[in-house]
């Protein structure tokens, strides 16, 4: 069931992601299609324990067993992938931490620490929800890399930092990948024809073209649509972007310095620096609602 849930997103659906990522997403298909994966017989939570808090009691959120006024780290790492996997959580499941943090009493504001090259669009929609959604502070720190689809959720931060001013900011766009195995099935004597009706002419259309040489109708139909809500997202959500800026909203990738620069980012912090300004901003914000509570 994992496996076909993994290979589904990966074949059916757009990836927002950079090259390095690419390269992680070829090496998980080739483990998966092999077998030689993680075993799912480990436990889900074997590598993930440090951060992620115990969810076997139904009906119990687990942030209410924290200290009064404790702000909760949600960590964005690694390729984004909307289902959770033997070998990692998905990031659906980020969504519900951010959703129960959001919910406790003790929990002031969440940490967003992302060090991501992105993945596919599908792993953006629950965790988009979840951050449009929450009445408390959020700030994001970004320890390494926030790239494509990483950039997307992050951009619904209230404030985002990186940690040195070297991490790496950017990929806004959207790419398709197709896998040709025509000449792999001649080798090993396989003929595969597709047979469409009329009534289903335009059923795969995109693909089939772009198969042929053809990517114009894959471009203009899924690709662009996707790019274009995609800077969309980045220029509401992050109103300071210098849009000028060479290739910022077109993929480019750029140095936490130039990020800020460019208002893609707000600074270069660490962890308790960006901890002190969750704490500014829920206290700014209890502020603002003892106000309307006289």
């Amino acid at each position: 069931m994992l496996r076909s849930l993994f290979l589904n997103e990966l074949f059916n659906t757009t990836l927002t992601i950079r090259d390095t990522g690419t390269r992680m997403v070829e090496n998980l298909l080739q483990m998966v299609m092999e077998g030689n994966i993680i075993s799912a017989a480990q436990p889900a939570n074997k590598h993930i324990a440090f951060f992620v808090p115990d969810l076997d009691e139904p009906g119990v959120n687990p942030y209410d067993k924290l200290e009064e006024n404790s702000i909760a780290v949600i960590p964005l790492t690694g390729m984004m992938m909307k289902y959770g996997y033997w070998w990692r959580p998905g990031v659906d499941m980020l969504a519900d931490l951010i959703r129960m943090a959001d919910a406790s009493e003790r929990i002031v504001g969440t940490v967003l620490l992302t060090d991501t090259p992105g993945g596919t669009t599908s792993s953006v929609i629950q965790m988009e929800d979840a951050m449009r959604n929450r009445t408390k502070p959020c700030v994001g720190l970004i320890d390494g890399e926030c790239c494509s689809g990483g950039v997307y959720v992050a951009s619904f931060c209230d404030e985002l930092y990186a940690m040195n001013r070297m991490c790496e900011v950017g990929s806004i766009g959207t790419y398709a990948q197709i896998i040709d195995t025509r000449e792999a099935d001649k080798k090993w004597g396989y003929r595969v024809e597709q047979i469409y009706p009329p009534e289903s002419k335009y059923k795969n259309l995109p693909l089939r073209e772009a198969m042929e040489g053809k990517p114009e109708r894959l471009i203009r139909e899924e690709l662009s649509p996707y790019a274009i809500h995609f800077q969309n997202i980045i220029k509401a959500n992050r109103p300071n972007l210098d849009a000028s800026a060479e290739g910022i909203l077109e993929g480019k990738v750029f140095y936490a310095y130039d990020a800020v620069e460019n208002g893609l980012i707000d600074g270069i912090m660490n962890m308790q620096q960006v901890k002190d300004r969750v704490k500014a901003l829920s206290d700014r914000q209890q502020l603002i609602y003892s106000q309307f509570n006289l």
